[in-house]
């Protein structure tokens, strides 16, 4: 069960390994916060009433929390340099090294925050 809630936890994390678009997408966007915000609801129901304390439910404010310093990065981003970041982990193109310093602060953030959750 600890997996499970691992891998739902990490949801922002491995949308933007595997398809950047749909975070800078809005609508995609605003689907992924609703379920966010159930997540962590959830989650702060399960910690008030010590439901799940000795498992992994804690990884479940995780989302909320990683999309928002994404959008607040991606914001950064787009005021400095008038444009969205370019999904970078799948390509060696060396004209993207500001993108890839974006995404690689963004993944960084992302992983500490998890790990220090659990």
């Amino acid at each position: 069960m600890n997996i499970i809630f691992i891998l739902i936890g990490m949801n922002v994390t491995l949308v933007f390994v595997f398809n950047k678009s749909k975070l800078d997408s809005r609508i995609w966007f605003i689907r992924l916060l609703v379920v966010n915000v159930l997540l962590f609801l959830i989650a702060s129901i399960c910690l008030f009433n010590n439901i799940g304390k000795d498992t992994a439910v804690n990884s479940l404010f995780v989302p909320l929390i990683v999309q928002l310093i994404y959008y607040g990065l991606s914001k950064i981003f787009y005021l400095t340099f008038k444009r969205n970041s370019v999904d970078t982990f799948w390509t060696m193109d060396k004209s993207l090294f500001i993108d890839g310093w974006f995404n690689f602060i963004f993944y960084l953030i992302s992983i500490l925050l998890f790990l220090l959750v659990l």
